[in-house]
């Protein structure tokens, strides 16, 4: 006979087992363990059965909670380089501005200065006009003492 494909039948021993099984008395006990090994069976494709749609699901939910954590993290990265290219886009403006308020110190400070020379040098000319006008009183009330003793 030729090598080939043979033909496989493919038996449903299950049903036929425990209805013969089953009439026959003296066999009760292997027909309960045959029983038994079949609801084993079937709770262990079962649990298979859970397991592995537990499993696709949790891979489901990991994937879509990665997705998700990634399309956060974009969209803050890319708002971060948008803020962090208007905040370079203020260095500029702000350096200028500096500039222009350490100009207008210096030249508030060296006011101030200017300022502070002439309050002195009028102060010490009023201090001499204030000596001259005590020397002068005092010049007066000598003379004038000076004729009551006449």
């Amino acid at each position: 006979m030729p090598r080939g494909k043979e033909k496989t039948v493919n038996f449903d021993l299950q049903e036929d087992v425990l209805t013969f099984m089953g009439s026959q008395d003296s066999n009760g006990t292997f027909t309960q363990q045959y029983r038994a090994a079949l609801e084993k069976k079937k709770k262990e494709q079962q649990r298979k059965f859970f397991v592995s749609g537990k499993k696709s699901v949790t891979a489901g939910i990991i994937t879509d909670a990665a997705r998700s954590a990634e399309e956060l993290f974009q969209a803050f990265t890319i708002n971060y380089a948008a803020e962090d290219d208007r905040i370079r886009s203020l260095w500029p403006t702000i350096l200028e501005e500096e500039r222009k308020l350490q100009k207008l110190s210096k030249q508030f400070q060296s006011a101030i200065v200017k300022m502070g020379q002439a309050c002195e040098t009028e102060q010490i000319q009023g201090m001499a006009k204030a000596k001259d006008a005590v020397l002068e009183t005092q010049k007066v009330i000598e003379y004038v003492y000076s004729k009551k003793e006449l």
